[in-house]
């Protein structure tokens, strides 16, 4: 008979063995697998997240003319095959970018030369797919198309012509197709090109610029002989980078500018380098974190097979013995009792190499970015090789003192006693971990303090251990003078059994490694959450498209009646060395909306809100009851009432109401464009234009009224009227409340005399965070480039989704501030906002949009969560979970198969004692005592110092992202419902059961197993 054919035999006699051999070790290559199969993927994941969620500006590709004359000499396709030919070069990069957009433009002016409009006429390659259009696109010569919104306000209409003035002497006129509105005006299709800056300063710094008038063919770009810019932006495809070329694409792009013709004058400019240079800082840290997760759990699962292959080996020893007494030397004996264990490891390389592999796409399938792949790669093979080699001296290490006792110490029943290396092991790992705790407590974020965690497991296991020991020695003592039976038998095992030493190790360090684990994910969870709270402001965000606050307000108002959806308009000033951010909300929702921890939300909107007056709103018309007396003018030249109003979002305008007659009488005017409603924001006395001859009036008004009846104008009440000085400053005008306003006037000013409605505070309150002006009371720009008065109601650390450096004021007052004095319609500075609380509708983005606020873009707390959990410390801790899991069921395997593997000797043993008249009730309790030692202890010991070990390590670790200052996070996160209870649950559930199916393989211990010939 061969060794082949004898190893074969004894699996198959032992299967039950064996298997548990060929388990563990399968666990033991699946554990070192996962360290470098989930570091790739892990770190392929955040290069996928990085590169998708950066902007396309950011990412892509630019390539352009140098100069203008560079320009002007290069038509879009001879110089598209130029970039096409000089990217063959290097296929990496050329896969990595999508198709270019080409575009040419330059600067034009048209319109009355006194009061110019300053244009940028632009080709860009497939534009009207981005834009919606009413009319026709521009698809050949001479043609063009210009937006609703400057059409309007420069009265252009299709079908008209158009003359753009470009070089001196040259001009090109146009025929307008069409007008458009851009579908998303930040779209990455755009570039970094302001095409839609109607109203900002013209390039001359006289004239007033129009959104970008776009063309069908380039060279009616090029024929206005001004200075042409012609581009290609190229589009960065993300998935075609990956960890094998995304280093040569980076060499490649250096490369590039190169390998373009120097006559065509071409520069590529890219921002993609820096962004890898962030995503590099994640991957290092992921991979920095990954092995310190798995080695632990590798070692962990050595130790396990090393104890499994002793006992197997144990348990074989009257074999040994016979080979020896049989002249077997050394050499064969050892290959007759080890064979069968390494032939075991050996076949579970591809199984665990397999089942590596099908856990981390599991993990990847669920945690990782979307179109992660998981590779079998060069260190995976490595690692596999070297788990092997790993397991292979665990199982020589495990057998190798059996194989070397005496036949006589083979045949012996009784369990070897610890030696002097145990001792030796022990003060070693117990001055490791000293070495790493002091390194700990220096710095947290050194390699060996990452280890310190673990290692506290490791001597808690072996002092648990030992005292375990002590303990079981005196209470043998005390149970055998007191006669508790039961009390004897346990403490006898726990005290003489090695192998119950060691598994007591085994289950308090997977304890510790979950508890550990659960414990940093819960904290870490914790601290996403709040983080992405005040990123967020609020559970849901969503930014929207509409042409003034008012409209924004409107929608809302419309789309969420419940109140649980706020307006928010936001701004961005230049102060200082930086900027700050300005956030306009309705204060009145802010305690139902807004998300703002540590804050008195109702207070806070109580002190930036003191006291609401509400506006005076007419429509369609307005009248006003009003006696005039002491009529004085020179030249007979009228006076005429007059009513300032403003539309949403619209500059004030005034209406004359009618010529001022002595004695009382209705004035009234019809308002354009109040079908909705306009404000009042005064009334007062115009004169002659031109005129400045001194004139007094008495005017006392009683009532006002619109189109649909009288409305309030709060005549009564002290100080709801003012002098309004910026427009008649010389004018004399007293302002006399009661059942009517009195009006006395005395002035030679030109301006109009008003009186204004005060339906906002002069000074707005605000809450100041962080680098901001100076002083309770300051001037500072609001939602216009018009300094507003702001006084200061509180000062906080952040402002939500604003960060350490803002203001924080009402929306409503600021329109009205701003609105006394300009128009905030299509104003390009101010981006617009509804943030929405848990209670609004699951579908308010519909809403928004058949309210005529066109969502952009969305975001909320849970999708702001799901991307930081992508980032390297969440990915880091992901694995600390599954190597935790993984622990303990390693630890409760042991616990089943070392019961396994000595059940033969154990039930014999204890169908002896009943056969010497213990009562099985008896032996049950001796077991059930002995596994709630032998199990509980570990059990709470290993709780204890994993939580102990992430109290100790947390504060010194970047728990949501590696930019992050370490220690943020709540360790109380970790003991409301969350991983760690669940985990505890799990690990007692897990016992529990290992603890009944050891109690079922007892209960066979019948005498009738000691009859000869029964095993």
């Amino acid at each position: 008979m061969t060794a082949w054919t004898v190893t074969l035999r004894g699996i198959r006699y032992r299967w039950g063995r064996s298997l548990a051999v060929l388990l563990l070790a399968t666990v033991a290559v699946t554990a070192a697998v996962l360290a470098p199969a989930y570091s790739r993927a892990a770190q392929q994941s955040v290069l996928l997240d990085g590169l998708t969620h950066a902007s396309l500006t950011s990412t892509g590709l630019l390539v352009g003319a140098a100069t203008p004359a560079d320009a002007a000499a290069a038509p879009t396709s001879g110089t598209r095959l130029a970039i096409s030919n000089a990217l063959g070069r290097y296929p990496t990069l050329k896969a990595a970018f999508g198709t270019p957009v080409a575009s040419v433009e330059a600067e034009s002016q048209f319109g009355d030369p006194s009061d110019a409009l300053a244009a940028r006429l632009a080709y860009r390659d497939g534009a009207c797919e981005h834009l919606v259009v009413t009319g026709a696109c521009p698809t050949a010569e001479g043609q063009v198309l210009v937006s609703d919104r400057s059409a309007k306000d420069n009265k252009l209409a299709t079908g008209q012509q158009v003359t753009l003035r470009g070089k001196p002497g040259r001009t090109r006129t146009l025929i307008i197709t069409g007008t458009y509105t851009p579908v998303d005006a930040s779209a990455g299709y755009w570039g970094r090109t302001a095409y839609f800056n109607a109203g900002s300063p013209g390039p001359d710094g006289a004239s007033t610029r129009t959104d970008a008038l776009f063309v069908g063919i380039e060279e009616d770009v090029r024929s206005l002989g001004t200075d042409a810019r012609v581009r290609f932006e190229y589009p960065l495809k993300p998935q075609a980078l990956d960890l094998d070329n995304v280093a040569s694409a980076r060499e490649d792009l250096k490369l590039l500018g190169r390998a373009l013709p120097s006559a065509g004058g071409l520069q590529v400019t890219s921002a993609l380098p820096g962004v890898l240079d962030d995503i590099v800082v994640e991957q290092e840290a992921v991979a920095r974190n990954v092995p310190v997760v798995a080695i632990p759990l590798v070692l962990l699962s050595l130790f396990v097979l090393f104890l499994l292959v002793a006992a197997v080996t144990e348990e074989r020893s009257p074999e040994l013995a016979l080979a020896k007494l049989r002249g077997y030397p050394l050499a064969r004996a050892g290959r007759f009792g080890f064979a069968e264990s390494l032939v075991l490891i050996v076949l579970a390389a591809p199984l665990g190499l397999v089942a590596g592999l099908l856990l981390v796409r599991a993990a990847a399938a669920m945690v990782l970015a979307p179109g992660t792949a998981v590779e079998l790669s060069g260190p995976v093979l490595l690692t596999t090789v070297a788990a092997v080699a790993g397991a292979v001296l665990a199982a020589l290490g495990a057998g190798w003192r059996t194989l070397g006792r005496p036949v006589l110490a083979l045949l012996r029943r009784v369990p070897n006693r610890a030696k002097w290396r145990a001792t030796v092991l022990e003060v070693a790992a117990a001055t490791l971990a000293a070495v790493a705790l002091f390194q700990a407590f220096r710095d947290r974020s050194s390699a060996l303090a990452l280890v310190a965690a673990p290692l506290l497991a490791l001597v808690a296991g072996m002092a648990v251990a030992r005292l375990l020991t002590g303990y079981a020695r005196g209470s043998l003592r005390r149970a055998g003078r007191r006669g508790r039976l039961a009390a004897l038998l346990s403490a006898a095992q726990l005290a003489r059994r090695p192998a119950g030493h060691r598994i007591v190790v085994v289950l308090t360090v997977a304890v510790a490694l979950l508890t550990f684990a659960a414990t940093s994910w819960d904290v870490a969870a914790g601290a996403r959450t709040e983080r992405a709270r005040q990123t967020m402001g609020a559970d849901r965000v969503f930014t929207v498209d509409v042409a003034h606050p008012d409209a924004l307000v409107a929608a809302v108002a419309q789309a969420d009646p419940s109140g649980q959806s706020m307006a928010v308009v936001r701004g961005q000033q230049h102060y200082g060395d930086g900027s700050v951010e300005l956030l306009a909300v309705e204060s009145a929702k802010l305690p139902a909306v807004a998300d703002w921890a540590g804050h008195d939300l109702k207070a806070l909107a109580g002190k930036l809100r003191p006291g609401a007056v509400a506006p005076v709103v007419v429509k369609d018309r307005i009248e006003v009851d009003a006696s005039a007396a002491n009529l004085k003018t020179e030249k007979d030249r009228p006076l005429r009432l007059v009513a300032v109003v403003s539309a949403p979002g619209e500059p004030p305008r005034t209406v004359g109401l009618g010529v001022i007659v002595a004695g009382g009488h209705t004035y009234g005017a019809p308002l354009p464009g109040c079908a909705t409603g306009c404000r009042l924001l005064g009334l007062g006395v115009s004169r002659t234009p031109g005129s400045t001859d001194v004139y007094t009036v008495d005017v006392t008004l009683s009532a006002v009224r619109g189109a649909d009846g009288p409305v309030d104008a709060g005549f009564e009440a002290d100080g709801r009227w003012r002098r309004l000085a910026a427009r008649a400053p010389q004018a004399e005008l007293t302002v006399r409340s009661g059942p009517g306003l009195g009006l006395g006037i005395r002035s030679g000013d030109a301006g109009d005399v008003i009186a204004e409605h005060v339906s906002a505070p002069d000074t707005i309150p605000v809450v100041a965070v962080g680098a901001v002006p100076k002083g309770d009371a300051f001037a500072f720009p609001a939602l216009t480039d018009r300094p507003q008065q702001f006084g200061v109601a509180a000062r906080a650390d952040r402002l939500p989704r604003a960060g350490d450096r803002g203001l924080l004021f009402d929306l409503d007052y600021a329109v009205r501030s701003a609105e006394r004095t300009t128009s905030l319609a299509d104003t390009d500075t101010l981006r617009y906002e509804v943030w929405a609380s848990p209670k609004a509708p699951a579908d308010l983005g519909k809403r928004l949009t058949a309210a005529g606020a066109r969502v952009l873009e969305s975001d909320s707390v849970d999708g702001t969560v799901t991307r930081l959990e992508r980032l390297a410390p969440a990915l880091s801790l992901r694995l600390y979970l599954l190597a935790g899991a993984a622990a303990v069921l390693l630890a409760v395997g042991a616990v089943l198969l070392t019961a396994y593997v000595g059940a033969t000797a154990r039930l014999n043993e204890l169908a002896a004692l009943r056969l010497a008249g213990v009562p099985a009730s008896t032996l049950r309790r001796g077991v059930l005592r002995e596994y709630r030692a032998l199990l509980g202890v570990p059990l709470l010991v290993g709780a204890v110092t994993g939580i102990g070990g992430a109290a100790l390590m947390l504060p010194g670790l970047q728990l949501v992202s590696v930019r992050d200052a370490a220690g943020l996070g709540d360790l109380a996160d970790a003991f409301g419902p969350g991983w760690l209870p669940a985990a505890l649950l799990a690990v007692v559930c897990g016992l529990g059961l290992a603890v009944a199916v050891v109690l079922r393989m007892f209960a066979g211990a019948s005498p009738h197993r000691l009859r000869e010939g029964e095993r």
